[in-house]
């Protein structure tokens, strides 16, 4: 072989030793980046605020905008894995009424620049996708010093706007949206966290002032003993809220062994309302009650004798059903009937026996009644809340 061939051959060999070096070389270079170069890419974080509902998908919001945020060179890592300030903070928050309305913010140290953007006329499967394009071309700006309208300065335009057309004025800005914050690196994880849903009670309305109740009466009472012995007379008396206090004055005639008795019962009683039933006009109660009085028994003289005199002190306890019926304004009557045990307990001066014609009674009473309360709502039956009983009226 000539020394020409030798030194072809042995160009040759040199060739191809070098070609697998010289093809490994852009296959690596188009690889995962050396460590040198993946510290000095920068990186951003997603700060996703959203308690709209329906919210905006945060998972395929992060996916796109990491797609996007690859071709400036910046890669998009979770918050927690964020641990200089010499990042970016990439910011959504949305307006939790219209859900249409939302705030985009880049910051990087004392750094920041926001936009707001509207989601009413992008197809909800396109969210995602179109606020990541807004984050992307937000952040470009930032980083090459473009200046973009911030949130107080898009409020302020809005406000000398107003006389535009509705095309032409900037969106408003929800004022429960509140200012933006530089968020550092140790940031709650709750901002990233779906919004806890609070259950609350309905605040407690407060009861209606009843007033005070106050009611006076006045009429005539039939008390009959053992179904033979009537006294009429007149009956007086108030009941202020459950508690009532009365005063009768009965007079009648009765038929003893001794001859015919004249008696007169003057009484007080105290009674207390145990039930009660309304419906603003009609009301009827149950009433215990107890009385304590003097009573006067007379016997018609004779022609052997004066006429006898006995005082006893008196003393009776009823239970009473009240019906009372309001008719005008305060105006109204009282239907009172009862039935219980009454007779003298203690004598005073003796006379004639009193024992025979009294015991068990029944009593009616019919009265006129005036009502003085104070009550500001009507109590009603069966029971309704304040708010019913408003709209009822």
């Amino acid at each position: 072989m000539t020394p020409a061939g030798v030194r072809l051959r042995a160009l040759q060999l040199v060739a191809t030793s070098l070609t697998p070096l010289i093809v490994l070389s852009p296959a690596r270079s188009g690889a995962e980046p050396s460590p040198e170069e993946a510290a000095a890419r920068p990186e951003a974080a997603l700060v996703h605020i959203d308690c709209a509902k329906p919210r905006l998908n945060a998972a395929a919001l992060f996916e796109s905008l990491g797609l996007e945020l690859q071709a400036q060179g910046i890669s998009l890592r979770p918050l927690n894995a964020i641990r200089t300030d010499d990042n970016f903070i990439l910011e959504v928050r949305t307006d939790c009424e219209t859900r249409q309305r939302l705030i985009l913010r880049t910051a990087r140290g004392v750094r920041s620049a926001e936009e707001t953007f509207s989601l009413e006329d992008v197809p909800r499967s396109s969210e995602p996708r179109t606020v990541a394009l807004a984050l992307a071309e937000l952040l470009e700006d930032f980083r090459n010093g473009r200046r973009r309208t911030s949130a107080k300065e898009a409020a302020a335009e809005g406000a000398s706007q107003t006389t535009g057309s509705p095309s032409d004025r900037p969106p408003a800005l929800n004022s429960a949206i509140g200012p933006s914050l530089d968020l550092g690196p140790e940031v709650d994880n709750a901002f990233r966290e779906p919004p806890v849903t609070m259950i609350q009670d309905q605040p407690v309305e407060p009861e209606p002032d009843p007033g005070v109740h106050l009611l006076a009466v006045f009429g005539v009472e039939q008390r009959t003993f053992k179904l033979s012995t009537a006294l009429v007379g007149l009956d007086a008396g108030f009941s202020l809220e459950r508690a009532e206090l009365g005063a009768s004055l009965l007079r009648g005639s009765a038929d003893t062994q001794a001859g015919e008795v004249n008696a007169v019962v003057g009484n007080l009683a105290l009674g207390y309302r145990v039930a009660e039933v309304t419906n603003g006009r009609w009301t009827a109660s149950v009433i215990p009650r107890v009385g304590l009085g003097n009573m006067v028994a007379t016997s018609s003289p004779t022609e052997e004798g004066d006429a006898n005199t006995a005082s006893e002190v008196y003393a009776d306890v009823a239970a009473r059903v009240s019906v009372n019926a309001l008719l005008w304004s305060r105006l109204g009557f009282t239907l009172n009937s009862e039935a219980g045990y009454g007779k003298g307990w203690l004598a005073i001066v003796d006379g004639p026996a009193t024992t025979d014609f009294t015991g068990l009674f029944l009593g009616v009473a019919l009265m006129a009644s005036l009502d003085f309360s104070s009550r500001k709502a009507s109590r009603l039956w069966p029971p309704v809340s304040a708010k019913e009983e408003v709209r009822a009226q």
